[in-house]
């Protein structure tokens, strides 16, 4: 029931937000690797999450959930729309698989900065990002996370 709940409440706000600004679904590929989403909040906002494997200094499941603050500069560039920078504050769970804390879940802030390329023809977004997170739990650590991606716009 709690499932149900969640989906209904994320679907809710997706169809909510929709009239004010593009979001787009999408894979990121890096450190995480998974399946990347962008909600538009309005022209200058954005909620950005992933669902992926991370594989780097950590194993096992990371789930993320970011606040964007977009279009922060914009760079031209000779052919098709401009670059854009974001960055933003939120939120990092990494649930180990293996090591001292297998089964254990790390959770943390993530600070990431990132560029974003749109192409309207088809409507697609191409990004790079680097997230700086701090886990608090089970140990304080601190993680670079590093990826690239391609998301389709609706």
């Amino acid at each position: 029931m709690m499932k149900f709940f969640i989906l209904l409440v994320l679907l809710t706000t997706f169809l909510t937000f929709k009239a004010y600004a593009d979001s787009a679904v999408g894979v990121v590929i890096g450190d995480p690797t998974g399946v990347s989403g962008r909600l538009g909040l309005d022209g200058k906002h954005s909620l950005e999450g992933a669902l992926a494997y991370s594989s780097g200094h950590y194993d096992g499941l990371h789930i993320h959930a970011t606040y964007l603050w977009d279009r922060a500069r914009t760079f031209a560039v000779q052919r098709g729309g401009p670059i854009e920078t974001y960055y933003g504050l939120g939120v990092r769970l990494i649930n180990f698989n293996k090591g001292e804390h297998d089964g254990e879940l790390a959770i943390g802030p993530r600070a990431p900065l990132g560029l974003l390329y749109n192409i309207d023809n088809p409507d697609i977004e191409i990004f790079g990002e680097v997230s700086l997170a701090v886990d608090l739990m089970p140990e304080t650590n601190v993680d670079l996370d590093l990826g690239i991606g391609v998301r389709l716009r609706f």
